[in-house]
């Protein structure tokens, strides 16, 4: 999952890194005008007396020694060299410390600046487009790593780790909306102790997992010995009933249905009825899938909230649906309270843009990812967890 946001902002971000960092370095590998020094020119060796008393052993010509044997050792040098050297390895101590105090004063914080970050956020803009995040998005997150850019004064021992740290910000900033997200479980867990039954309904379109993110749903309920009731309130879309009764004998929880073509404002009443007379902590109301283009199912849709009453409304929708998906819960949002969103298939995303816009597109909170067909395949939302899977901390 984000895969291929993951890679397109981390490539960027490597690749800005990279150059900022030559950029940094570049002063230090420039060492001053070593290679100008003059060359110090060894005096003759001393000449060697013959000892008295002693043999003198014949030389052997240097190309005749054998690799094996050991060279002869260098005559010692005359004062004047050993001066000269020492000298020269003294200037050279005094350059390197040197040029160690001017890069610490001069580059241990830098500014970038506007032809940098311009082309920095371009590369950027880029690929979170290409990634599925939307427009607007795009640009209110350019907008604010410009800001924090311009007014940032990055430490060049740990550019990396400033750069990588910026854009974290920026990311999490995008993903806050005003109405803060409902934890879902803890929420139902708090509501039932007053006012039982708990009522959901979910809406969303035709395959975006809305049936099956009820039963993930039912599970974790269950899971915390909470007492739920499905309501199979899909009357339009073939083998819906039959997938609420599939679901509701693999969980164990009872399911209230009627026919094909019959009201599902009705059914859903039936089934509130019937969780009151028995006590039930939570009734997980299903609804046939809309397009928000149809007058006549949003109308119908209407009226189930209405009937119902629910405690928090929720959209089921794809994460691979593309920036279109939007403007789709925009559009059912004129009509119909949304608490939340759940996005499903995060594990089928190869993008990944739309889990950092949507929230921002729309002003609804993302509640809950589905990552999976299994039951327990349902995480909460976690900006953290979004974030560390695009751009790990470093």
């Amino acid at each position: 999952m984000f895969d291929g946001l993951k890679k397109r902002l981390s490539n960027v971000v490597k690749s800005f890194i990279r150059i900022e960092e030559e950029k940094v370095e570049q002063p230090t590998e420039q060492k001053p005008e070593e290679s100008k020094q003059p060359e110090v020119h060894e005096e003759p060796e001393a000449v060697i007396t013959k000892p008295i008393g002693r043999e003198e052993k014949p030389k052997v010509p240097e190309h005749e020694i054998p690799r094996h044997e050991a060279r002869p050792v260098p005559q010692p040098q005359s004062e004047k060299a050993e001066r000269q050297e020492q000298r020269k390895e003294e200037k050279q101590d005094i350059k390197l410390s040197f040029t160690t105090k001017i890069k610490g004063a001069i580059f241990s914080k830098i500014r970038l600046n506007d032809s940098e970050i311009d082309s920095f956020l371009e590369n950027l803009k880029v690929s979170m487009l290409e990634s599925d995040v939307s427009y607007e998005t795009t640009e209110i997150f350019l907008d604010d790593m410009r800001r924090n850019l311009k007014s940032a004064e990055l430490n060049s021992r740990n550019i990396s780790s400033e750069i990588t740290g910026q854009v974290r910000k920026s990311l999490f900033q995008i993903m806050e909306t005003e109405k803060k997200p409902v934890d879902m479980i803890p929420f139902v867990q708090e509501r039932a102790h007053s006012a039982k039954p708990v009522r959901i309904l979910f809406l969303g379109p035709n395959g975006a997992g809305k049936t099956t993110t009820i039963a993930k749903i039912a599970h974790a309920l269950k899971d915390r010995k909470m007492s739920v009731v499905l309501s199979a309130s899909d009357t339009f879309r073939a083998a819906a009933i039959e997938q609420m009764e599939y679901h509701a004998h693999r969980l164990g929880v009872p399911v209230i249905k009627s026919g094909y073509g019959s009201d599902p404002a009705s059914v859903a009443f039936d089934a509130i009825a019937y969780a009151k007379a028995r006590a039930a902590d939570v009734v997980l109301i299903d609804s046939a899938g809309r397009q928000e283009t149809n007058k006549n199912l949003i109308s119908e849709m209407q009226k189930m909230h209405r009937v119902t009453q629910p405690d928090l409304t929720v959209f089921v929708c794809e994460s691979i649906s593309g920036n279109a998906l939007s403007g789709q819960i925009r559009e059912f949002a004129k009509h119909i309270r949304i608490d939340g969103i759940i996005l499903t298939k995060l594990d089928c995303d190869a993008k990944g843009g739309n889990v950092i816009s949507i929230a921002r597109a729309t002003g609804i909170p993302v509640l809950m990812f589905g990552t999976g067909e299994a039951y327990d395949a349902l995480v909460p939302y976690s900006a953290e967890f979004i974030v560390d899977s695009i751009i790990p901390a470093s």
